[in-house]
């Protein structure tokens, strides 16, 4: 696997995007994987790395962004919210498409939790395929992150304490967001979508994918359940062994649908 480091213009800075590819082959096609809410593209125990790895192995290349403000991407933390990641996604998709070694029509989306809303709501995009990692993917619903209301009101914003030992702040800007950006653009989407979830996700409800899954009446979608794991399919534990299933069967799936 060969790695590059790039930094994509957006706007008014720049969005880190790490691009893996295949040892083998001089154009690919390619999937962009857009990570979740106060997340980066190498926490969540490395989930999206582990994922990255196992599509270059495909002859697939895999590029993991940093949202606004996290990991590498120094956008300021007040902007963090629907619209600036919406136009970051789009920013890092124009350029997949724009590289030699990538094949302009085969470029599709995977996004975990938040990233599979931002997916979503990114549908617009002539993505070859859309997969979502237990995602927020009711898109025309409100969903926002339990933070301390008063302190919000007092301060414009909230402290919050992640699963993963980290402090980070949230502003009052992403409540409004969300309520801006609130979208049914899936509907419209003809290409292969797939819904990956965790059975006990204790983070976002299953049944938030389940019922997509089940009520929205569109051919092109699949699904994949797993049993057993979490809301990063245990990757946050050290165990992978729920990923490796994961893969196993998203892996070639997302093989048949993007070449």
């Amino acid at each position: 696997m060969k790695e590059k480091l790039c930094f994509v213009k957006c706007i008014d800075h720049e969005v880190p995007l790490q691009i893996d590819l295949p040892d083998k082959g001089q154009e690919f096609p390619a999937m962009l994987l857009i990570h979740g809410f106060m997340s980066a593209k190498n926490l969540d125990g490395h989930m999206l790395q582990k994922i990255s790895l196992e599509l270059t192995k495909n002859g697939i290349a895999a590029a993991r962004m940093d949202l606004c403000s996290m990991g590498e991407n120094i956008c300021s933390r007040e902007k963090y919210g629907m619209r600036i990641m919406i136009d970051e996604v789009k920013a890092c998709f124009n350029y997949l498409q724009s590289l030699p070694y990538i094949s302009e029509k085969h470029v599709g989306m995977l996004g975990h939790s938040l990233g599979g809303r931002l997916a979503f709501t990114c549908s617009t995009l002539p993505a070859k395929l859309i997969v979502t990692l237990n995602g927020a993917i009711n898109t025309n619903v409100m969903m926002v992150p339990s933070y301390n209301k008063l302190e919000m009101q007092q301060l414009g914003y909230s402290i919050m304490h992640t699963s993963d030992g980290r402090v980070e702040l949230i502003y009052q800007k992403f409540e409004r967001d969300m309520k801006d950006t609130l979208n049914m653009n899936i509907s419209n989407f003809k290409n292969p979508i797939l819904v990956c979830i965790a059975a006990n996700d204790p983070t976002l409800d299953p049944n938030i994918g389940l019922k997509f899954v089940k009520n929205c009446h569109m051919e092109n979608v699949d699904s994949v359940v797993i049993e057993g794991a979490n809301h990063t399919f245990n990757a946050k534990t050290g165990d992978y062994t729920k990923l490796n299933e994961l893969n196993n069967q998203m892996i070639p799936w997302i093989c048949r649908n993007i070449k």
